[in-house]
Order: C-alpha cells, then structure tokens, then sequence
C-alpha cells in the first residue's frame, strides 16, 4: 500500500526491489515501467531536511543514473582482476580467475542492457526527457566499447522511433552517421557491427521492424513452440531418409567407420577365372623419377599428411 511508504529509506527500499527487477526481466521492463508510473507522484519527507520533500519519480530516476553512470567503477574491478590474472602462476588458479572475470563482465553487460531497456521504457512514458535520452546515446557513442554500442543498439530499438522527429533529425543523423562509420571500420566485433546495421536498416524502413515484438511468452506458448519445431525436425528427417532410400548404390558405414557401397540390380557378378595374370612389373633402377632435390620435399608432404 502507497500509505506505508511514508519515509523517505522505505521509498528507497521499494524503488530498488523494482529497479533490480527491471534490470534482471528486461523482457517485463513495460510492465515494470508502469508500475513506476503509477508511483511516479508518490511524496515522502526527506530524511536529511524533514521540512523538504522527495517523490518516487526523482528518486528513481537517481537510481537509473547511478546505474547508468558506473562504467568507471567497473573498468577499475575489470583492471584489477586482470592484473590480478596476470600475475597468477598456477593453471588451477589462472582458469579460476579467468572464470571470475569472464562472469563479472557478463553480470554487468547484462545490468547495463536490462537497464538501457528500462530507460527506455520510462522515457516512453514521459517519465524522462528527450534531452536526457540525447545525452545517453552521446555517451555511449563516445565511449566506442562494445558493451556501450550493444546498449546503443538496444536503446535506439526502444525509443528510436519517438526521437525520430523532424526537429531531431540533424542529431539522429549524426549519431547514425558515426555509427555507420564504425560499421565500415570493421574495428569491432562482426556481432556488434550486425547490430549496428540492424539498427541503421531498421531507421531507413521508417522504423517498421520486420519481425514482430510479441513481448513475454507463456509457459503454453513455449512448450507449444517446442513441439511445433521438434514436429517439423522429424518431418524434415523423415524426407531425408525416404530421399536417401531411392537412391542406388548410396554408401553407407558400418560400425568400423567404412563407407561402403550397396549393390544394386545393375552390379554383374565378375568370374574370377577369366581375370588376366597380374605379374610385377620390371622397374629399370636407372630411371629417376623425380629430381633428387624433391624428394625430401615429398616426404615432409607424406608425413604432415600422416
């Protein structure tokens, strides 16, 4: 109930259970978004000056800065791991450490896109400004990572199509100008470089997605997918093996890992009788049959080969 958030440390404690549940289910950031907006007006006295207030709104969207802006603190715990990797001298530990850093750059590269998503989101419900929304995609050009270019990506097919105005236009074509740059640099990953293009695609078709964002699944939904793909995987082996039954002399292989060749009604049965003598031919040793200084060549080939 809206009456018990009545101090300024319970509003808080509600506003990160949210925020942390937004940023963890970016899928349910639209459900979590109006959740917000319905607590948007919500006032509390400030805790530090009783005759002030705060309302959820303002206190949020702190948290979504705070959030936002602590790239600096996490490239400083990256660096010291990886010093710390660095310096490790056993395998045991350097594959832990390894695995240490490997999942803490997951951990927040899936935190800065469930919250990109959830800015977006608010925006969307005016709950942000345009201008805010401006310096986001300003920063995230800037710092030129990956990381920050996903949540580029992310955020543009969010809110894209709310900031592509007619008196935005001149800075939505220089954010997708440079884009379009790092796409023909090639200095990034080709997953991030694809989504990149998916973006700039996406604009020149007015922001008309091809496919369509149906939201959350249901459990039913899944499960009936599932069984619809596996149905159509069973159709499609069944065609391969009735394909691969009409064709004769197919090779095939036995448990040893032979490939062998069916008969067929065509194959004669050869009467060994009538088979010439085979006799060893007579080699005259006088002939050379590669120049002596090929033949080392040859046998590094055969035994590479080996």
């Amino acid at each position: 109930r809206s009456s018990d958030l009545d101090t300024e440390e319970r509003l808080k404690g509600v506003i990160d259970l949210v925020f942390e549940k937004a940023i963890d289910e970016p899928s349910f950031s639209v459900a979590y978004a109006n959740m917000c907006r319905c607590l948007a007006t919500l006032k509390v006295q400030m805790t530090d000056k009783p005759e002030s207030s705060v309302n959820f709104r303002k206190l949020l969207l702190n948290r979504c800065q705070k959030e936002f802006e602590k790239d600096k603190a996490d490239d400083d715990v990256f660096e010291k791991k990886q010093k710390e990797l660095d310096s490790s001298k056993t395998p045991e530990e350097k594959n832990r450490l390894q695995e240490e850093l490997d999942e803490s750059r997951d951990k927040a590269r899936r935190r800065s896109i469930g919250n990109i998503k959830f800015i977006g989101e608010l925006f969307k419900l005016k709950m942000l400004t345009e201008a805010i929304m401006h310096d986001c995609m300003v920063k995230l050009l800037k710092n030129h990572d990956e990381a920050s270019l996903e949540c580029l990506c992310r955020l543009l097919t969010t809110i894209g199509k709310d900031l592509d105005f007619e008196k935005a236009k001149p800075r939505m074509d220089q954010y997708f100008n440079q884009m379009e740059k790092i796409v023909k640099e090639r200095k990034t990953s080709s997953r991030i470089r694809f989504m990149l293009q998916d973006i700039i695609d996406l604009r020149k078709c007015n922001w008309v997605s091809r496919r369509v964002d149906q939201g959350p699944k249901t459990i039913e939904q899944i499960h009936k997918e599932a069984k619809i793909e596996e149905q159509e995987e069973q159709r499609k082996v069944h065609q391969l093996m009735t394909k691969e039954k009409r064709r004769p002399g197919l090779q095939r292989s036995d448990d040893s890992g032979w490939n062998t060749v069916q008969a067929t009604k065509n194959n004669r049965v050869l009467d060994p009788s009538k088979f010439l003598k085979i006799t060893k031919p007579t080699i005259d040793d006088k002939i050379q049959l590669v120049p002596k200084a090929q033949l080392g060549s040859w046998g590094k080939v055969s035994r590479s080969e080996e």
